[in-house]
C-alpha cells in the first residue's frame, strides 16, 4: 500500500501524540477513508522514518503547517467528527483501577471513581462517536470447557474486586453506554467484534484492553491501547509492536503461541522463547512454513527448534485456539452510538457519591451519536 506525502499530512491519527505514545489519539475529523496510519513501507513505518518507535526519535517529521485557507476557517464551528467506535475491556480496567488505588485497602468507593475517571480519559483521548464495554461472563467460560487447565492457576480474586466486577456493568449501562457481557466469552471477543463490525462499516476503531491477545487486532484501521500498571495507557502501533516483539500484527497470533502467556496459564513450546519465536516469524511467514522446511529452520536456529516445533506442535496448535479472539459477538449499533443524558448521568454519579466526575465523564463521551455510519441493514450488526 502506498500513500503520497500529502495525504498522510491529512490524517492526525498517523502523526499525532504525546511522548511514549500514550494518550495518543486525537478526534477524527469527517473523512473518507478511515485509515488511520500505514502498516508497512521499505525503511519503516511511516511517521517515524529513522526514529523510534514513538515518533519521538531523530528523522521524525515536523507537523504540517496549517495553510492559510484552513487559518482564514477557524472562526467557524468545527465539522462534526468522523465516526470512531470505542471499545473498552472492562475487566481490564476495573483490574487495573482497583490495584492503583491500593486494592482491598482503599476506601470504599475509591475503585469504582477510579474506573470511571479511567473511562471519561479513555474517552477524552479517543472522542469516540460510538461506544461499547465488554465483560468477561463471570459464571462460564467456553475456552475452559475446551481446557480446564485455562487460567486455572490464577490466585482468587480479591472479594472487593469481584464486589466491583459484579456492580460495573449494571452500572455502566444505567450511565448511558452500551455493556456487553457474551456468554461463555470474555470482554477481548466483545473488541474483536467490535473491530469487525468497524470494518464492515467503514469507521475507524480504537479498542482499550488489558490483554495483549488485542495486539493481533492492530490495523489501517483499528487502534489498539494497551492499559497498563497505573491507570496509563500504552498505545500499540505496528511499530512499536515491532521494536517490544520483534513481529507485526499480524504475527502476533502465531509469536504468542510458540512463546506461551503465563497470565493465562498456558505454556508455549520449550526451547523456543520469545528471541527465537520472533526470528523464526521473521525468516518465514507463519509456523506451518516453517514446518515445510527444516533443513532451513535448523540451519537458522538450530536442530533442536526443528525437534520442538514437531513434538509440541500440539502446544502451538492449542495455543492459537485459546488465544483467538472471537469476531462474532453480536452488538447494536443504536445502542453503540446512543449519546449520554445529562440528567440521568449525574442523578447515578450523584447516587454513587461520584457527581465531582460528571463533568469529565459527559465531556468524554460527547460526541457519542454525532456521526452517522453507513447503512447496512438495521437493528444489531
Amino acid at each position: 500500500m502506498t500513500t503520497s506525502r500529502k495525504g498522510l499530512a491529512a490524517r492526525p491519527l498517523a502523526r499525532r501524540g504525546t511522548r511514549d505514545h500514550r494518550w495518543l489519539m486525537p478526534p477524527v475529523t469527517a473523512a473518507d477513508d478511515p485509515r488511520l496510519f500505514v502498516l508497512e513501507e521499505p525503511g519503516g513505518v511511516r511517521g517515524t522514518p529513522g526514529g523510534s518507535p514513538d515518533g519521538t526519535g531523530p528523522g521524525t517529521a515536523p507537523p504540517p503547517a496549517v495553510p492559510v485557507a484552513r487559518r482564514a476557517r477557524r472562526g467557524r464551528a468545527p465539522k462534526r467528527p468522523g465516526p470512531v467506535l470505542l471499545a473498552v475491556d472492562g475487566n481490564g480496567l476495573a483490574h487495573r483501577a482497583f490495584h492503583a488505588v491500593g486494592g482491598a485497602e482503599a476506601p470504599p468507593g475509591e475503585a469504582l471513581e477510579r474506573v470511571l475517571l479511567m473511562l471519561a480519559r479513555i474517552g477524552s483521548a479517543v472522542r469516540p462517536t460510538a461506544c461499547v464495554v465488554g465483560f468477561d461472563d463471570p459464571v462460564r467460560s467456553l475456552r475452559r470447557d475446551r481446557h480446564p487447565g485455562y487460567k486455572a492457576t490464577r490466585p482468587p480474586k480479591d472479594d472487593a474486586l469481584v464486589g466491583l466486577l459484579d456492580r460495573l456493568p449494571g452500572l455502566l449501562g444505567l450511565l448511558g453506554l452500551s455493556v456487553v457481557v457474551p456468554d461463555g466469552l470474555e470482554a477481548d471477543d466483545v473488541l474483536g467484534s467490535a473491530a469487525a463490525l468497524a470494518r464492515r462499516r467503514g469507521v475507524a476503531a480504537a479498542l482499550a484492553t488489558g490483554d495483549q491477545d488485542a495486539f493481533a487486532l492492530v490495523a489501517p484501521t483499528v487502534q489498539v491501547f494497551y492499559l497498563v500498571t497505573g491507570g496509563r495507557m500504552q498505545q500499540v502501533s505496528p511499530s512499536w509492536l515491532r521494536a517490544r516483539y520483534g513481529v507485526l500484527p499480524e504475527a502476533y497470533p502465531a509469536f504468542a503461541a510458540l512463546r506461551g502467556d503465563a497470565s493465562d496459564c498456558l505454556p508455549g513450546i520449550r526451547g523456543i522463547g520469545a528471541v527465537t519465536a520472533a526470528r523464526l516469524l521473521t525468516a518465514y511467514a507463519d509456523v506451518e512454513a516453517a514446518l515445510a522446511d527444516p533443513a532451513g529452520v535448523a540451519r537458522l536456529l538450530g536442530p533442536w527448534v526443528v525437534e520442538a516445533l514437531v513434538t509440541q506442535r500440539a502446544v502451538y496448535e492449542l495455543n492459537r485456539e485459546l488465544m483467538a479472539i472471537r469476531d462474532d459477538v453480536v452488538l447494536d449499533v443504536a445502542a453503540c452510538n446512543r449519546p449520554l443524558q445529562r440528567q440521568a448521568v449525574l442523578a447515578v454519579l450523584e447516587e454513587h457519591g461520584a457527581a465531582e466526575l460528571a463533568g469529565r465523564f459527559l465531556g468524554g463521551f460527547a460526541f457519542l451519536g454525532r456521526a452517522a455510519w453507513r447503512r447496512s441493514g438495521g437493528g444489531p450488526a
